[in-house]
């Protein structure tokens, strides 16, 4: 017998774990589903969450004190990175409306322009086979923190100014920006996570006055060197949110993605097998895995008027939560979504990325580094596996990201 949604939580640990169960209930019993302990609406259906995507002068992007602050009531930290630092949630791209939104994300588009992409496409795979070159020999890894974290985070980190050899604390300033996005945590770690995000938002607008006097051919440049509308040069508080955004979301979101890829194809071998002998299926299992797994599971909005949404009526001001991992499983819109299929015809459909006008910035960036990724491993072993029970696997105790905390492999080089 199905628990009973007042009894479940996307706050509770079982949940985050595996929340696929959760969702298919709340979409056939109340696809726009208010949750007491979060105090906001969750869209878990295709279509609503479309409407919901499109409509930016009813939800808002724009979110009043949402964050570690409001989330988990945890002024002490906030006031830290206020006082100390520069603050958080300034509104520029992620969190912002037209007609601000499209200016500031007019400039990382920019930085995130086609051309440069391609061009990266090798210098991303020298990244992935110098990685594996480090681990090959020993049969074995844990493909998280020897893999998956550093191909995304070496890459902001070039593109940010920061020395490859300081991406550890790079992913630990990263860790700390997204330390609410999870279960209530003690006030002692939420002050340590806030004197981190102070480091790092000291030591990036040193970046980007260095940047400001020496451009240099990377992202932090082109945003230090940018003009607000051709009227004035971007503030620093301006072009740190700006960076603090693409830190973020150049990195937790596809080490997730990549290790997400990395598990599925060890538990698939059929999968592996198939792709080695036609390597072109790796951009159809790329949207497949985005599809079924969703390294963001969602991300919120904000009612800006009363408005009413599947006959349920929304207040304005009213918080929500899209839910792109239970549309990106709506059997209205994908048959068999609980199916791994790579044959998928609609499987670019998918809402992992978002859509609308905030659809994610460096979507094309994520899919060059997971498809390298998966190349790579595919070519360089003649097959890998888990070195774990499949039941040890523990996935990050987050309500907004998904992505397994650590992945022990085994594999045989390639002949």
């Amino acid at each position: 017998m199905a628990q009973a949604l007042a009894e479940q939580s996307l706050l509770n640990p079982q949940t985050q774990q595996c929340p696929f169960s959760f969702y298919k209930q709340v979409r056939e019993e109340a696809p726009v589903y208010y949750m007491p302990d979060m105090g906001m609406y969750l869209i878990t259906s295709y279509d609503l969450m479309r409407d919901v995507l499109k409509d930016s002068e009813t939800f808002s992007n724009r979110i009043p004190e949402l964050g570690a602050n409001s989330m988990s009531h945890f002024e002490k930290a906030e006031k830290i990175i206020k006082e100390k630092g520069f603050g958080r949630f300034m509104p520029t791209i992620v969190n912002n409306d037209p007609p601000g939104h499209g200016v500031y994300r007019g400039l990382v588009d920019q930085a995130f322009r086609a051309g440069r992409i391609r061009q990266m496409e090798s210098y991303v795979e020298q990244i992935v086979g110098e990685l594996i070159d480090s681990f090959e020999n020993d049969g074995a890894c844990e493909a998280i923190s020897q893999f998956a974290v550093p191909v995304p985070m070496y890459v902001i980190a070039d593109q940010l100014g920061v020395p490859r050899e300081n991406f550890q604390r790079f992913k630990e300033w990263s860790d700390a920006w997204v330390a609410g996005l999870g279960l209530p945590k003690p006030e002692a770690e939420m002050v340590e996570a806030a004197e981190l995000i102070v480091e790092m938002q000291h030591y990036m607008i040193e970046r980007i006055h260095e940047r400001r006097k020496d451009p240099q051919n990377d992202m932090l440049s082109d945003l230090a060197q940018a003009t607000y509308n051709g009227e004035r040069p971007l503030e620093d508080r301006e072009v740190l949110s700006i960076v603090e955004q693409i830190l973020v979301a150049g990195n937790e979101t596809t080490t997730n993605g990549i290790g997400n890829g990395l598990l599925t194809l060890a538990k698939n071998r059929h999968v592996q097998d198939r792709i080695r002998t036609a390597p072109d299926l790796i951009t159809k299992f790329t949207e497949e895995v985005l599809r079924w797994e969703s390294p963001v599971q969602g991300l919120f909005r904000y009612a800006k008027k009363n408005t009413t949404l599947a006959g349920v009526e929304i207040p304005k001001g009213s918080r929500l939560m899209v839910r792109y991992a239970a549309a990106n499983r709506d059997p209205s819109k994908f048959e068999c979504p609980e199916d791994l299929n790579i044959d998928r015809k609609n499987n670019g459909a998918h809402l992992a990325f978002g859509s609308g006008i905030h659809h994610c910035v460096g979507s094309q960036l994520a899919r060059v580094e997971m498809q390298a990724s998966f190349k790579a491993w595919l070519a360089r072993f003649s097959s890998f596996e888990l070195d774990q029970p499949e039941d040890t696997i523990q996935y990050h105790l987050s309500f907004a990201l998904r992505g397994p905390q650590s992945l022990k492999l085994k594999f045989a080089a390639a002949n």
